[in-house]
């Protein structure tokens, strides 16, 4: 029988979280049984949790080219163009280069790129770790502390104008002032 608590529990989760759960648990008790047939249907419901919880992409490990961050880049983004990119010095992965393991993994057969690394409109890229570290540290670091400085200026100079900017600046926005990190520490997940 169930409860109250339990209906208004399954009302919250999402439909994605009760089929997984509903698929674990399938999954967890083939794997008890001990029987053949069990175990490769426990291996198929493995198959098709994966299907559902994994991404259109296929995963490639982080450290699969040495020295170098790897992404997926749209062939089809008019805004976040691949020619962009090349430009800020990405470069295509050619299957060759992920070497042993990723024989599977769709290639392109011609064009521009091909001989590269692809799943449907998504190209595989690199760019040297050192370069994607830099690049992060100007987009997520800089970029956002420049900002925070402006803010904190205009609200400086509305406070010295009497337009209740040091209202502001009491009630809080000085904080942004006292955040202090070393640069030189940052380390972006390749």
């Amino acid at each position: 029988m169930t409860t109250n608590t339990r209906i208004s529990r399954d009302r919250d989760a999402s439909a994605e979280d009760r089929l997984a759960s509903r698929i674990e648990a399938t999954v967890e008790a083939k794997a008890n049984s001990g029987d053949e047939k069990a175990k490769i249907t426990r291996e198929r419901l493995e198959q098709f949790r994966d299907q559902w919880a994994n991404s259109a992409l296929p995963e490639i490990p982080k450290d699969a080219i040495s020295g170098y961050h790897l992404c997926w880049l749209s062939t089809t983004n008019t805004y976040d163009t691949i020619d962009k990119r090349i430009a800020l010095g990405y470069e295509p992965v050619k299957a060759f280069e992920l070497g042993t393991g990723f024989e599977a993994l769709g290639k392109m057969n011609s064009g521009k790129f091909e001989g590269c690394v692809s799943c449907n409109e998504m190209i595989l890229f690199k760019i040297p770790s050192d370069l994607y570290q830099e690049a992060m540290k100007l987009m997520h670091y800089e970029m956002p502390l420049e900002h925070q400085q402006n803010i904190t200026a205009q609200l400086r100079g509305a406070a010295e104008n009497d337009k209740g900017g040091r209202s502001l600046l009491e009630g809080g926005m000085l904080e942004m002032e006292k955040t202090q990190i070393n640069p030189n520490n940052l380390r972006f997940e390749d």
